[in-house]
C-alpha cells in the first residue's frame, strides 16, 4: 500500500458550515468557529431551504409569493441571530440561503466553493433528532466530495478523545491522516479494528493467532507509514462482533469525543467498514463522526 496522502494538507482554508438556525446548531457553530479561528479560514455558511409542499392533506396549501419570502427571510434572520450570538466576529462570515434539498445543495456548494470541510449537525439529544440529523450527514457523505465533520450535540471544543475504525484500507488510513487538523491539544488516538462475529468464531485457535497476529503487524505497519506526530498519543485495540455495535459500544465506554471512519474497505476477508457499518456508525453515535469518502477530491 503506497503512503496515505494528506486530504487536507495540515490547514483548513474554507469551511462549510450547513446550518438551519435551529437549537441542534450551537454545537456545530461552536466547533466550526474554533476550527476556522485556529487555521484563520473563511467560512461559508449556507441554508438549504426545501420547497413546502403543495399539497397536504388538509388540502391544498396557498402558497403565494408572500409567503414564500416572508419564509426565507424568516429562516434568514434566525441563523443570522443565532451566528451573532454565538460568535460576534461572524459578521465576516459569508451566509446565503439556497433554494433545494440539504443534501444536495450542501455537497455542490462545498464542490463549487473547494471547501476543505463540511460541518453539519448530527442532531440533537433525542433519539429521533439525532435518525434525522443522522440521515443528513448520511446522505450528504454519499454525495460530497469533501469530508464531513457532523458534530454530535455535546460538543463544545475540538475533539481530543479520538477513536479511529481501522480496516487497514487506504480508505481507512485517509480519513485517520485527514481528521488530524481537526484534533484539540492533548489529543489521544485509538485505532480500533473489529474482527467481525463469522470470523471470530473460535473453531480453529491456530487461524484465530495467525489472524490476531496479522492485525498487531498491520497496526505496527499503519503507524509508521501515517508518521503521526509524537505531540498525539496513539494506542490500539482489537474488538470482537458486530463492528458498529462494537466501536459505538467501545466509544462510549472511552467517552470518545470524534468517531473517525472510511466509508467502505478493500480488505476481502474483513468486511469491518462497509457502507452498512459506517451507516450504523452515523446514526447510532452520541459524539461527533468525521467521515470521507473513497476516490474523493484531495486538497
Amino acid at each position: 500500500m503506497t503512503t496515505a496522502q494528506h486530504p487536507l494538507d495540515g490547514k483548513l482554508k474554507i469551511v462549510l458550515l450547513a446550518s438551519d438556525g435551529s437549537s441542534a446548531m450551537e454545537s456545530t457553530i461552536t466547533v466550526a468557529h474554533q476550527l476556522a479561528a485556529r487555521d484563520a479560514a473563511k467560512v461559508r455558511v449556507v441554508t438549504a431551504v426545501e420547497a413546502l409542499p403543495a399539497v397536504t392533506p388538509e388540502g391544498n396549501l396557498p402558497l403565494t409569493p408572500e409567503i414564500e419570502q416572508a419564509r426565507h427571510q424568516q429562516l434568514e434572520q434566525r441563523v443570522r441571530d443565532q451566528l451573532s450570538r454565538l460568535v460576534p466576529e461572524s459578521s465576516a462570515w459569508t451566509v446565503e440561503q439556497i433554494d433545494g434539498p440539504p443534501d444536495t445543495t450542501i455537497a455542490r456548494v462545498a464542490h463549487d466553493c473547494h471547501a476543505d470541510l463540511i460541518v453539519l449537525g448530527l442532531g440533537e439529544h433525542r433519539m429521533v433528532d439525532r435518525w434525522f440529523g443522522g440521515e443528513t450527514a448520511l446522505r450528504v457523505l454519499r454525495l460530497a466530495d469533501v469530508p464531513v465533520l457532523a458534530v454530535g450535540p455535546k460538543a463544545a471544543a475540538l475533539p481530543t478523545r479520538v477513536l479511529a475504525a481501522m480496516d487497514f484500507s487506504e480508505t481507512s488510513e485517509r480519513a485517520l491522516l485527514a481528521a488530524l487538523p481537526l484534533l484539540g491539544d492533548g489529543a489521544k488516538i485509538t485505532m480500533a479494528h473489529v474482527v467481525p462475529r463469522d470470523i471470530s468464531m473460535g473453531v480453529w485457535p491456530a487461524w484465530d493467532d495467525a489472524y490476531e497476529n496479522a492485525v498487531k503487524t498491520s497496526f505496527i505497519e499503519t503507524r509508521k507509514r501515517l508518521a503521526i506526530p509524537e505531540r498525539i498519543a496513539v494506542d490500539d485495540a482489537v474488538l470482537y462482533g458486530d463492528p458498529a455495535r462494537e466501536l459505538l459500544g467501545y466509544a462510549e465506554r472511552t467517552q470518545a469525543d470524534l468517531i473517525v471512519i472510511g466509508t467502505h474497505g478493500h480488505n476481502i476477508i474483513v468486511r469491518t467498514l462497509l457502507g452498512r457499518t459506517s451507516t450504523k456508525l452515523i446514526r447510532g453515535a452520541r459524539c461527533s463522526v468525521f467521515a470521507i469518502s473513497p476516490e474523493r477530491r484531495a486538497h
